[in-house]
């Protein structure tokens, strides 16, 4: 598994929008990660919606640096779209990466 979190990643944010606007950033993704997993792992939720989720988590994950949550969500995301037998172990692949990533991350909040 890729690193968590790309700290030169996080550091180019924070250059580029000040310290403040990423914590808003950052809190903002968080959210949004849980209700992505949640939809993801959703019993009866269609490859489709889990396409469609994996894929926003991959973007918004690769654009915070939380590399190895973006893999995830990638390899979620084409399972979906072919109908892999592995998207369970994949599901709970993302889910865990998901929950280090948010580790991670509300570290770099206080």
């Amino acid at each position: 598994m890729s690193q968590i979190l790309d700290a030169e990643v996080l550091d180019m944010l924070v250059e580029a929008i000040g310290e403040d606007a990423a914590r808003g950033v950052i809190a903002l993704f968080l959210d949004e990660c849980r209700e992505l997993t949640a939809a993801i792992a959703a019993p009866g939720a269609t490859r489709a919606a889990v396409g469609r989720a994996a894929h926003s988590l991959k973007s918004s994950a690769g654009q915070l640096g939380a590399v190895a949550l973006s893999e995830a969500a990638l390899a979620v995301e084409t399972a979906a779209g072919t109908g892999a037998p592995e998207m369970p172990q994949l599901i709970a692949t993302l889910d865990r990466c998901a929950a280090e990533t948010r580790h991670a991350l509300a570290k770099k909040l206080k």
